[in-house]
C-alpha cells in the first residue's frame, strides 16, 4: 500500500472515530471500546490552549469555541485530536452545528473553524504540514485555507 493511501486510510479513521464519539453511532447504540478508549485518551489530555500569543480576533474565538464545544464535550477533545487539516475541521464542526443542544449559529461555526484552522497551523504546524504533503490535488487549496486565517504559515 503507497504511503499516500496509508496516510489517507489513517485520517479517514481517526475522522469516523471522532465523527462516532461527537454523533454517537447512527443507530444509538453504545460506542464500541475502541471508540471508548479513543475519547478517553484525547479528554484525558490537555484542557485549554495557551493563547496568549494569539491575535485578538483568535483570542476572542478562543472564547466563543471554549463556551460553545464545552457544551457537549470536553474542550480536550478537539484540542487533543489529530485533525490539522480545514477540511477535517471544516466537516467536524458542521457535524457539531446540527446537534440537536449546540445552539451554534453559521457565524460561530465560521469563526470556530477560522480559530482551529489557526490553532492548527501554530500549535500543530509540523504536522499540518506532513498531512499537507501527504495531498495531492487538494494540497494547493488547503494551503490556501491555512494562509487566509494564518498568512505567516509557510510549507518548508
Amino acid at each position: 500500500m503507497s504511503r499516500r493511501r496509508t496516510t489517507l486510510g489513517m485520517l479517514s479513521a481517526v475522522l469516523t472515530l471522532a465523527w462516532a464519539g461527537a454523533a454517537g453511532t447512527a443507530s444509538g447504540e453504545a460506542p464500541s471500546p475502541e471508540l471508548k478508549a479513543h475519547l478517553a485518551k484525547l479528554d484525558a489530555g490537555p484542557k485549554t490552549i495557551d493563547v496568549a500569543k494569539y491575535p485578538p480576533e483568535q483570542k476572542a474565538a478562543y472564547k466563543l469555541f471554549s463556551k460553545k464545544c464545552s457544551q457537549c464535550h470536553t474542550l480536550a477533545r478537539p484540542i487533543n485530536s489529530d485533525f490539522v487539516l480545514p477540511a477535517q475541521w471544516e466537516r467536524y464542526i458542521k457535524r457539531m452545528m446540527y446537534k440537536p443542544n449546540s445552539q451554534m449559529s453559521d457565524q460561530d461555526g465560521k469563526t470556530i473553524y477560522k480559530f482551529l484552522v489557526y490553532d492548527a497551523s501554530v500549535r500543530k504546524a509540523d504536522a499540518l504540514r506532513n498531512a499537507l504533503k501527504s495531498l495531492s490535488d487538494e494540497r494547493a487549496a488547503a494551503v490556501e485555507k491555512v494562509k487566509a486565517v494564518n498568512p505567516a504559515f509557510t510549507m518548508p
